[in-house]
């Protein structure tokens, strides 16, 4: 987000809005698509569990949960109320069959009780958390006790990540140390190359 004069003008990659915002929506489920597989892989989720997609966008990775966990429910929050609406949009059957709930809102404040969730994946959106640390701590309030953690972005955008940490420290090790400062624990990473460039992948579970 930058500031214009008066104007706060925000980046359509990070909060898409108006009619750019909606064609945004669609470049994201287009090049975001493997990423979003691979998350939803990371995370191995059963039919009966509980789970949450931070920054769902256009809702790509959503509709592929949705056909793992038929029995139980996937939630989702995004703040951009342009995504929300694509997203309900893509997944509408689901959203009416009430296996699917979205809401605008952010990493920084969940609006779900304590220990919801048996897993929650975030892809290509914790460059645009003010804090790593408040994303992580919320992730880990609604976690259950072991609950799985699947972190996808990619490794070009730390140079416009609003945590960045110490820039002589590589961008993996600053998510993999304030994953385990907001404790978690079991952390594995990796880099892989995806279809919009090289991706950092990072899979952890919440303290028993």
């Amino acid at each position: 987000m930058r500031e214009s004069g008066s104007e706060v003008k925000v980046n359509q990659f990070a909060r898409p809005h108006g009619w750019p915002g909606r064609v945004v929506g669609y470049v994201m489920a287009i090049g975001n698509a493997d990423m979003e597989r691979a998350a939803v892989g990371m995370i191995g989720s059963s039919p009966t569990d509980a789970v949450l997609e931070i920054g769902f966008g256009p809702g790509v990775g959503i509709r592929r949960l949705a056909r793992q966990v038929t029995g139980g429910l996937v939630a989702g929050v995004d703040p951009s109320e342009v995504m929300v609406m694509q997203a309900q949009r893509r997944n509408r059957v689901a959203v009416r069959d009430g296996r699917v709930e979205l809401a605008n809102a952010s990493a920084a404040k969940l609006p779900f009780g304590d220990a919801r969730f048996d897993a929650v994946m975030s892809v290509n959106n914790i460059q645009e958390w003010p804090s790593l640390d408040e994303g992580l701590t919320e992730i880990g309030r609604v976690l259950k006790p072991a609950g799985r953690l699947a972190i996808a972005v990619h490794a070009w955008v730390d140079k416009y990540a609003q945590d960045r940490g110490d820039p002589r420290q590589p961008w993996a090790d600053h998510i993999a140390a304030r994953a385990e400062h907001a404790g978690f624990v079991d952390l594995h990473r990796e880099q892989r190359r995806a279809r919009s460039g090289r991706a950092l992948y990072f899979r952890a579970r919440r303290t028993a």
